[in-house]
This record gives C-alpha cells, sequence and structure tokens, in this order.
C-alpha cells in the first residue's frame, strides 16, 4: 500500500491539472485617451466600471487610471501629458490598417444599458453621438455599436439566457 501512495498521487496531480481549462485569461487592455477624465467618467457611469489603485509610482510623462469590471476584467487608461502627436483614430480602419478595431461588452439587458447610456454620456444627450440601433447577433442576442469620448468603437451585446449562450 505504502508503495502504491506515489502511483496514486502522481495520477491525482496528472489527472487534476489536466482537468484545468487554461493556464491563460485575458486581463487588461490599455486606452491612451485624449481626456482622462471624461474617459474614466464614461466607462465607470455607463459600464458601470470601478476604479482600482494605480500600483507604480506617477509619471511625468502620463497620467493613468486603472478601472476593473464585474468580471475581473480591467481596462487601464492613459493621458500622455505634453505630446502633440497625430491621434490613431485619424487613420482609417481599412484593411490595408492593422490595429485597434473595438472593444467588446456584454450587459445583461440591452433596455437597460441603453436607458444608462443616454442619462449619463453627454455625447449620446448632446446628441453628438446618434442613438445607437438595435441589431441581432447570429445566434439572436441583440447589440449595438457605440462610442467612447475618443471616438474608439465599443460594441455591446446582450446577454442570452445561459442555456442557449456560448458568448459568455
Amino acid at each position: 500500500m505504502i508503495k502504491s501512495f506515489p502511483l496514486l498521487f502522481l495520477f491525482f496531480i496528472t489527472s487534476f491539472s489536466s482537468a484545468q481549462k487554461s493556464t491563460v485569461w485575458y486581463n487588461h487592455t490599455l486606452l491612451d485617451v485624449k481626456n482622462l477624465e471624461s474617459s474614466v467618467a464614461f466607462y465607470t457611469q455607463v459600464f458601470e466600471a470601478d476604479t482600482i489603485p494605480y500600483p507604480f509610482p506617477p509619471s511625468p510623462l502620463y497620467d493613468v487610471k486603472w478601472l476593473k469590471f464585474g468580471d475581473g476584467t480591467e481596462l487601464h487608461l492613459s493621458q500622455w501629458l505634453n505630446v502633440t502627436t497625430k491621434d490613431t483614430s485619424e487613420v482609417p480602419s481599412e484593411p490595408k490598417y492593422v490595429g485597434f478595431v473595438h472593444l467588446g461588452f456584454m450587459v445583461n439587458s440591452m433596455d437597460a444599458f441603453l436607458k444608462r447610456l443616454m442619462e449619463v454620456s453627454s455625447d449620446y444627450k448632446s446628441g453628438n453621438y446618434k442613438h445607437p440601433i438595435i441589431d441581432r447577433m447570429p445566434n439572436g442576442a441583440k447589440t449595438i455599436e457605440i462610442k467612447d469620448p475618443d471616438g474608439n468603437e465599443i460594441h455591446v451585446i446582450e446577454a442570452m439566457p445561459t442555456n442557449s449562450s456560448t458568448n459568455r
């Protein structure tokens, strides 16, 4: 019995490690923004993100805010100080360019999300951005595309009931 214990222990460890889904998961995205405070306000008010502490010493080159969403993923926002370089949103989004296309978020209720968007986003309240048009994903889920204060595209998808959803 004692001789078989190491073999049994090795079998248990091997089967446990192979049962785990993955050793890698998504953590965060960093966006450079024109106005840090308006971007923080947009993501905290529209997407209910929480601000979390920035763990590094302040930089003389940029200001940074870190945000965290309900599922644990983070969005890091930075605003460069005293920089006058061209903004990447001025580069056309065409097949010959590679780079940022959009952020994606899931919501429980598209109706509740749209109501909150129209109440808290100054760009949508003022008419600077048009009211989003609800479309449907191939699986039937409601979807919209919106923009943040810097014009970054955001794809919002309403979660389907758990028994039929594969996108959650």
